[in-house]
């Protein structure tokens, strides 16, 4: 290792043992949510609308569930109006303002006019051609911006501090930025109906220098000609931002230990077809090492599951047939209960990978330390070993 990336990791650690390891908090109370693009950058453009203002409605609509619902939680948005906000003001936005969370709304665009379906990112290193397709077009607004190489010197992918610094941007908060991600994954997922590509990594500048938990969400391909009728609706527009309302909430309750309720999901208009999606890329999963300061996370990539495997979250048992909505499974995600034996067995979650599951089993073990992970095949249960074979 050179003197100039020595320094640069002492640099780095210094900055997130001070800012980061010292601001852990249990409390969410102020966000901050962008709408990507804006002014005279599009972002992608389809054939009936341009992505900076489906991200704009979405956007504001998101905000304002959180503010009518939340009276403890102050909404900030990088963007009101059809403006163009550099990138690297965003993240002065999120940081100058100490949000406890951050989330980038946008929509995708590929080259296969069939690529289609809901992704949410989190800061990381996947060098997969996808990821890095997606990186290229949400960064590719700096290059558009008045001095672009000095505001955005230290973003080079391709140099080996580079690397070193992201690994370490990216750790900081990767744990709680991967557990909202999945559940905003979910909730779009299962309340759109449209295809499932899963949570993934990619270098995104916005994401990489904002210090907190941070997402950035694609709500669906603009470039898709089914898909971008579907964005453009109104009703659609309110379905996906009650989604991430909702999953908003679910993580707000699993910080907090609260039990807010979600709004009711309007019924969902026409969904998009969900053809196979070829070459869909890998979920993230993620090793969790706590230590005293600091929570490091580790990532391996793994396989998408099919939709017939859940894992789940055994925390309660008892003779009594309780309501789900007992209070003392209060601030538990997705409670649910099983007979066996004829003993009834709660769970929390409803997972579709492991590594998923092994994070959220971290949270819960904090009100219930005797909770351990079982599996589910079409709803039979089976253990945890057989589910895994099912998913090679």
């Amino acid at each position: 290792m050179n003197i100039k990336t020595l320094f640069l990791v002492c640099f780095v650690l210094t900055f997130f043992n001070v800012i980061t390891f010292g601001q852990a908090k249990d409390k969410i109370s102020k966000i901050v949510i962008d709408a990507g693009h804006g002014g005279r950058m599009p972002g992608a453009v389809g054939k009936l609308s341009k992505e900076k203002d489906i991200n704009l409605k979405v956007a504001l609509r998101v905000g304002k569930l959180i503010s009518d619902n939340f009276d403890d939680v102050t909404v900030i948005y990088t963007r009101k109006n059809d403006e163009n906000v550099e990138l690297y003001k965003r993240a002065e936005i999120a940081n100058k303002n100490k949000a406890d969370l951050f989330i980038s709304i946008h929509c995708n665009a590929a080259e296969n006019k069939d690529a289609n379906g809901v992704e949410v990112f989190v800061m990381g290193l996947d060098k997969s051609e996808a990821s890095m397709a997606v990186a290229r077009k949400e960064n590719a607004d700096m290059l558009l911006e008045k001095d672009h190489e000095t505001k955005y010197s230290d973003f080079d992918p391709n140099s080996p501090e580079a690397y070193i610094v992201f690994s370490l941007y990216s750790s900081a908060y990767l744990n709680s930025s991967t557990i909202f991600a999945s559940k905003v994954q979910k909730h779009l997922v299962n309340n759109t109906k449209m295809a499932d590509r899963s949570v993934r990594q990619a270098g995104l500048w916005v994401l990489y220098r904002v210090a907190m938990p941070s997402i950035l969400i694609e709500l669906g391909f603009i470039s898709n000609a089914t898909e971008e009728k579907y964005l453009i609706r109104e009703d659609s527009q309110e379905l996906m931002a009650i989604s991430i309302y909702n999953a908003f909430v679910e993580y707000k309750n699993l910080v907090e230990g609260t039990s807010k309720p979600y709004l009711p999901v309007p019924k969902a208009g026409k969904p998009t077809p969900k053809p196979e999606v070829a070459n869909v890329p890998k979920a993230i999963s993620e090793e969790v090492i706590t230590t005293d300061s600091a929570t490091i996370v580790e990532i391996p990539q793994i396989a998408s599951t099919t939709s017939e495997i859940r894992f789940r979250i055994q925390f309660f048992t008892s003779k009594d047939n309780l309501k789900t909505s007992d209070k003392r499974f209060n601030a538990l995600p997705e409670v649910k209960k099983y007979n066996e034996n004829g003993v009834w067995k709660y769970t929390a979650g409803d997972f579709r990978t492991l590594e998923e599951t092994q994070i959220t089993l971290k949270e819960v073990k904090k009100r219930h330390s005797d909770a351990f992970i079982i599996a589910f095949h079409n709803e039979r249960k089976i253990s945890v070993q057989e589910a895994q074979d099912l998913l090679k």
